[in-house]
């Protein structure tokens, strides 16, 4: 049997962690001088609400290796395998870190997931349903399922990736005038991107609706909605799409941080 070690960005749950029977590392979350443990300290209600109240936006930090360390030990007294499935290497240095503590381990592997939130979600339990069989066995069809997860996501607002520097403050302005709504995804290497430019959120949940009609999704696996700190958005994209899912995600406070409240989305993954 291997352990699975993962970290909030997951989007799973300290509750769901235990019945999965995972291990989920909280990131940090933090708003001026206080800290908080992502979905220990502070859940998804607690934390939109305290974003939209603050003047400035918070910000994250990565796993330390004092953390994942840790947590590596508790898993290897239990006997078998480890393996620490983090944030994308692309987005966060976590992974280095998850790297460098695998390295002093026999037994312990750090897979580059190359994704994030619920697509993140997805890999862990695909790993939690294999975890009989061996680390090498697991990462084989990890590597398999993750080029076919995909993630199309319809954002609401530009102000946090402008207080993130993640776009310049001429540029925020003049996409709010013209009420310009980005839809993003995840590419397969992990890095987030930007695929649209709609004219209001409408218009970018029904791109959305375009884009995930045309796909051959594999309904065997798990297919989520998403959506950041209220559902409106989400309930205009549900009527848009011709498919019944049930399962809605409100996405973590680590990933809300940058994409900011509204946002709605999918998260499936295609058939080979």
């Amino acid at each position: 049997m291997i352990k699975i070690i993962t970290d909030s960005s997951s989007n799973i749950t300290q509750e769901e962690a235990k019945a999965l029977g995972v291990t989920v590392l909280p990131l940090t979350i933090i708003f001026g001088n206080e800290q908080y443990a992502d979905g220990v300290d502070i859940d998804c209600a607690s934390f939109y609400k305290k974003m939209a109240e603050e003047k400035d936006l918070p910000h994250t930090a990565q796993l330390t290796e004092e953390q994942i360390e840790t947590a590596v030990k508790a898993a290897l007294e239990e006997g078998g395998e480890v393996l620490i499935m983090p944030i994308a290497s692309a987005l966060s240095a976590s992974f280095e870190r998850c790297a460098a503590v695998a390295s002093r381990y026999k037994n312990v592997y750090a897979y580059d997931t190359k994704c994030t939130t619920v697509m993140l979600k997805m890999l862990v339990a695909e790993a939690v349903e294999n975890a009989n069989k061996s680390a090498a066995e697991v990462i084989k069809i990890l590597d398999e399922l993750r080029p076919r997860i995909k993630i199309f996501a319809a954002l609401d607002t530009l102000e946090n990736l402008r207080k993130g520097g993640r776009l310049s403050g001429a540029s925020a302005f003049i996409g709010s005038m013209l009420k310009i709504k980005p839809v993003i995804t995840i590419s397969t290497e992990g890095k987030v991107e930007l695929i649209s430019k709609q004219f209001g959120i409408a218009k970018g949940l029904g791109y959305v609706a375009e884009s995930v009609n045309k796909e051959n999704i594999d309904f065997s696996k798990p297919v989520y909605f998403i959506y950041t700190g209220n559902d409106k958005n989400l309930k205009t994209l549900e009527s848009k799409l011709k498919i019944d899912v049930k399962t809605q995600d409100n996405i973590c406070p680590v990933i809300g941080v940058h994409i900011g409240e509204g946002a709605a989305g999918i998260v499936f993954a295609e058939k080979n």
